[in-house]
């Protein structure tokens, strides 16, 4: 902006002062830095959301979309001063929205962000100055409908979003060149609407697999197995929208690998597929085409075998495993 010179020279100075005093206080406020290990990457490549579909009839407040788990391991150093500091996770850094309709979110630790800027301790050893510490972070972006969706069925907004940045405890360094690690999603123009979701119907309508009642000797071979089967029928909800789906078998139970849930007992439960390929438990995978069909429905095995090493404990036991679904 342009100024007379004669009257305000006072204010330029009282600028440049102000200035100074700005970039003297910088490092100190902002005085940790988070690169990923091992590379020294700041700004990670932007990670593609793939292929989308959007049902337009859910509830506000529904996760429509899910990503699988991501994880990122950041070496951190750099404390300047007398600070004593920790690793911080800040959601939405660059205070950016999605477009109308929806908002992005993120599940780390156990909890959804979805407020600029909120964040979370990743709970580090607390450094000072010439230390430094590693921190591993595993998430999972989602995204949730709002409201309405646009009326033209196209996604409109940004085509990428800074999900979050791994920073210190006295805030958000956005200075240009700040080391601190940043993750991103791209491909948002690529969302599309659709007219309708579909339903799933569990086989047998229970949703129970229920083994029996059995010996153990059944269990005490290698290969010896126990294998109930069910099956899951995906139905389109009355329109005459093609889309596809990911399915995913979630489940808080401990795992013994990443495909068989422990059932803490002496045995683990494994899921087959169609094709007889264990699924891995937490992660989507292909599911169905529902492209001018109404349902498709996809056949598995639970089985039930004996963990090498351990011995079978009598009584009754169960697991409990949450069909999710994403549209593409």
């Amino acid at each position: 902006m342009t100024h007379a010179m004669l009257n305000k020279m006072g204010r330029i100075g009282g600028s440049l002062t102000m200035l100074l005093v700005a970039l003297l206080l910088s490092p100190t406020a902002y005085a940790l830095d988070c690169v990923e290990s091992g590379t020294g990457v700041v700004i990670k490549p932007a990670i593609p959301i793939g292929q989308l579909a959007i049902p337009s009839n859910v509830a506000a407040g529904t996760k429509v979309w899910e990503s699988n788990e991501i994880t990122v391991t950041a070496y951190c150093d750099n404390v300047l001063g007398s600070t004593v500091d920790q690793v911080w996770f800040y959601f939405n850094p660059l205070h950016q929205s999605l477009g109308q309709g929806l908002q992005l979110g993120v599940s780390y630790n156990g909890q959804d962000l979805e407020t600029n800027a909120a964040r979370i301790n990743t709970n580090t050893t607390p450094i000072v100055r010439g230390q430094n510490v590693t921190v591993t972070v595993t998430f999972r972006l989602y995204i949730k409908v709002t409201g309405n969706p646009p009326s033209s069925g196209s996604y409109v907004g940004a085509d990428n979003f800074t999900v979050f940045q791994l920073d210190g405890s006295t805030g958000l360094n956005l200075v240009a060149g700040a080391k601190n690690l940043r993750y991103a999603l791209s491909g948002l123009t690529g969302v599309r609407f659709i007219a309708c979701g579909a339903d799933l119907v569990v086989y047998p309508e229970s949703q129970i697999v229920n083994f029996g009642v059995f010996n153990k000797a059944l269990l005490q071979n290698s290969g010896d197995n126990i294998s109930q089967p069910f099956s899951i029928t995906a139905v389109k909800q009355g329109c005459l929208s093609n889309f596809s789906i990911q399915a995913q078998f979630s489940t808080t139970n401990p795992l013994v690998g990443d495909n068989a849930i422990d059932m803490q007992n002496g045995t683990k439960l494994t899921i087959y597929n169609d094709a007889n390929q264990a699924i891995v438990y937490n992660s989507y995978s292909n599911f169905a085409q529902l492209n001018d069909v109404n349902q498709v429905t996809k056949t598995y095995t639970a089985s039930l075998n004996a963990i090498a090493g351990q011995s079978i404990q009598l009584g009754q036991f169960d697991a409990t495993a949450i069909v999710k679904i994403n549209y593409y």
